[in-house]
């Protein structure tokens, strides 16, 4: 199967945020969209195991921040490839300025050309991931600037991987198409996920 199929798909690229006990988080996603008009509801589908998810599942509830042209690779690195149970996402030192909606949710004020604050009002356990069906609070337009795209990311904004070293004798080498991390081996397990930015196997492709 070409799973480079999927990237054609037309996916926007969110900051997502929540909010828990004073610990304010974000990730990104692109797997946010539109429901319903009336009442104005959208769905939300992330892996088990983040920090957003395990607070969006406690609290019901999380902001949407819609990434817009101008999102540099580092605030891809900054929200996507490492963990908030491992640093502050957001902070007085990040270098991306952001706000508190009025739910207590965070979102950014830059690089972003839309905000939503969302209530969670469904959930369904889907095995590797959650399916959120929310109710939209509150949205506002940020900046006159389009949305970039999950094809904008691969083809734009995320660096070409460099020519891999010379691997070693007996091993193969995998690397993952999202963020360029390779992982050497006899073979690539089945249930591996990238300690970079926590993509499964099917998002690896072996360098030959």
């Amino acid at each position: 199967m070409d799973t480079k199929a999927l990237f054609t798909l037309s996916y926007g690229l969110f900051v997502i945020g929540a909010a828990q006990d004073g610990k304010i988080n974000g990730m990104v996603a692109n797997t946010l969209m539109q429901a319903t008009s009336s009442p104005l509801r959208v769905t939300l589908t992330l892996a088990k195991g983040g920090l957003t998810h395990d607070i969006i599942l406690a609290t019901g509830q999380f902001s949407a921040s819609v990434l817009c042209k101008g999102a540099d690779f580092g605030l891809f690195k900054h929200f996507g490839f490492q963990s908030g149970r491992d640093c502050e996402k957001f902070g007085d030192k990040i270098a991306y300025p952001w706000a508190l909606d009025a739910q207590g949710l965070p979102y950014l004020t830059e690089m972003a050309c839309a905000r939503f604050s969302c209530q969670v009002a469904q959930s369904a356990d889907l095995g590797t991931h959650t399916w959120f069906l929310a109710d939209v609070l509150d949205a506002e337009s940020l900046q006159n600037l389009p949305p970039v795209t999950y094809a904008d990311y691969h083809r734009e904004i995320k660096p070409k991987p460099e020519a891999p070293a010379p691997q070693k004798p007996g091993l193969r080498r995998w690397r993952c198409k999202i963020c360029g991390y390779i992982y050497e081996g006899e073979s690539l397990p089945e249930d591996f996920v990238c300690p970079i930015c926590k993509h499964g196997a099917a998002d690896f492709e072996e360098i030959l």
